[in-house]
């Protein structure tokens, strides 16, 4: 569900407070300050309409051209070679050699200097944009409201929210016809050429951007090195970097856009990476990483906390007929280099799963969480050609390092405060997801397993699948009762293995590219830190220390001597 009242609670951020600023008490420019203006360089096509506050020093102000309504409360700072039109300016604050300024509201601590044309002649293009969330032809449209996360925008483009879509239009139209052209405090905006109505909130950092145009930058974003913005908005502390180019999306909370990336009509999740690949109609997560050459289009992916590999084709949206098809990616899930990605494709049951590299794989849904998709080494008799090796739960028997260290990971790199997001792996959620994939594998054969796709398994990886995930859940049961009530001995006991066995797991998957390496790179060991250095290794070992001390001062059985 969409909470209406907290959007519009946030979009207040986005209408600045004339209350107590200090150019409303300015009063026109006498003969005397007109006469000293002229001296200082300054034009003005009508003197009567500029005003300035008692306070104000007009030694600071030189080589400017007034046109229209201009106020002025400058008691520091400097107005320097730039024109002014129906702007509103209050001091202190620092404003050189700019091309003009129109119909703007700038505010105290902020910087723009070396700018070409920054204007507002209505109210921003993004404020009348939508995002194809997740289906290109439009189905699923949602309307840009700047201060959405992932579950807004993923909530308003399923079936559920679309009856919701009207009454956010409504919302955002009385938002759009409150907001105002401000440069805000603290702002600094530098050589850049071209800023046409758009909010450039407090802290907001331009230095070198292409262009500007219609766009929302929230407090503490930051546009440099040529990035295009158009018809976007930027979230708190959210960056357009290095030539990346963003139209009708929205950047999440602390996420970046950068090396030629591009982004259109998407969302991307807080504390997200998009360099040098194209995203086109999705839905992204946080603490999703795309830093490649790559191709995601048409993608609900609201769970994100995923990775996209260089080369990587997630976008066969377009059956020669229409470019209506879509894809649903699972919660962490990574796509390896080079994979291609047919669609309709579902793993939004799969999450934390893995599609390795270099794989075709075709239209499908997979219903199997800590998986692997790869090629067969050997193909069974009477599977078809294309389909490939689906390996359940083999992220937890063979990879658990990879796992473990993302949960860790996500902790870490998270800095977003305004958006909710879930750092958690083995959520409710997630294990609800295990439990009914054990099931399944229990109660079929090989052959007959739903939720494979266009995938097969053998009986071999059938096995694996239902230990892997028999531990997983069991030990996910033993720690909750352990961190809200007590164990009995056995209970005790048996969570003591079960945590020793993952963490040796741990540490045997990461050991994996170690002896691999060594084997083929002769100083592959001598320019790598050695696996005891492997800092998530240290930290899984202090953590199993400690646990393990915790669970003896609880065992009143002898289980201790384990």
């Amino acid at each position: 569900m969409i909470n209406l009242k907290r959007v519009a609670e946030f979009a207040e951020e986005l209408v600045y407070d004339e209350a107590g600023l200090n150019w409303q008490r300015a009063m026109p420019a006498s003969d005397g300050q007109i006469t000293k203006l002229k001296v200082q360089g300054c034009s003005s096509d009508s003197w009567g309409l500029l005003k300035f506050t008692p306070e104000s020093d007009l030694s600071l102000v030189e080589n400017c051209c007034f046109q229209g309504e201009v106020h002025i409360h400058l008691p520091a700072g400097i107005l320097s070679a730039t024109t002014f039109e129906n702007c509103r300016i209050e001091g202190p604050l620092t404003v050189r050699s700019n091309r003009k300024i129109k119909a703007m509201t700038l505010l105290p601590g902020s910087e723009v200097e070396y700018c070409g044309s920054i204007e507002w002649n209505s109210a921003p293009g993004v404020m009348g944009a939508f995002i194809n969330a997740g289906v290109e032809t439009g189905e699923r449209r949602v309307p840009v409201i700047p201060h959405f996360d992932h579950n807004d925008v993923a909530f308003l483009g399923s079936a559920a929210g679309r009856e919701t879509v009207e009454e956010c239009i409504l919302l955002r139209n009385e938002i759009r016809d409150r907001l105002k052209g401000v440069i805000g405090r603290d702002a600094v905006v530098a050589n850049c050429s071209l800023i046409r109505n758009s909010l450039i909130l407090e802290r907001v950092q331009i230095s070198n951007a292409g262009a500007i145009r219609g766009s929302i930058l929230m407090a503490g974003a930051s546009a440099r090195d040529g990035a295009l913005v158009r018809n976007s908005v930027l979230q708190w502390n959210a960056s357009a970097d290095s030539y990346a180019i963003i139209e009708n999306s929205i950047v999440g909370e602390c996420a970046v856009v950068e090396r030629h990336g591009k982004l259109a009509d998407s969302f991307l999740g807080a504390d997200s990476v998009l360099g040098e690949g194209e995203v086109t109609a999705c839905v992204v997560g946080p603490l999703t990483g795309i830093h490649h050459q790559s191709l995601l289009i048409a993608a609900m992916w609201p769970g994100g906390r995923g990775n996209i590999g260089y080369g990587a084709n997630i976008g066969s949206n377009h059956t020669s007929r229409l470019p209506d098809q879509e894809i649903k990616p699972g919660t962490g899930q990574f796509f390896g280099l080079s994979t291609s990605v047919k669609f309709p494709a579902d793993f939004s049951r799969s999450p934390f799963s893995i599609i390795a590299t270099g794989l075709t794989t075709l239209p499908q849904r997979v219903d199997f969480p800590f998986s692997l998709i790869t090629l067969p080494h050997k193909r069974p008799q009477n599977v078809p050609d294309g389909w490939c090796r689906l390996i359940p739960g083999w992220m937890l028997h063979e990879n658990l390092y990879s796992v473990l260290r993302n949960a860790w990971k996500y902790r870490n790199r998270l800095m977003a405060v305004h958006t909710d997001v879930d750092t958690s792996v083995f959520s409710e959620e997630v294990l609800e997801l295990v439990r009914d994939a054990k099931e399944r594998l229990e109660q079929h054969s090989c052959d007959s397993i739903p939720g494979t796709g266009k995938n097969f398994v053998t009986e071999g990886d059938r096995l694996a699948g239902i230990e892997a995930y028999r531990k997983c859940l069991r030990s996910m049961e033993l720690w909750k009762i352990f961190l809200t009530d007590s164990l009995n001995s056995s209970e005790t006991g048996e969570l003591f293995d079960l945590l020793r066995y993952a963490k040796n797991a741990t540490i045997s998957s990461r050991m994996k590219d170690y002896r691999r390496g060594d084997r083929i790179i002769d100083d592959y060991l001598a320019v790598r830190e050695s696996p005891e250095e492997d800092e998530f290794i240290q930290i899984l070992e202090a953590f199993y220390i400690k646990t393990r001390e915790r669970l003896k001062s609880t065992d009143s059985s002898g289980e201790s001597d384990r």
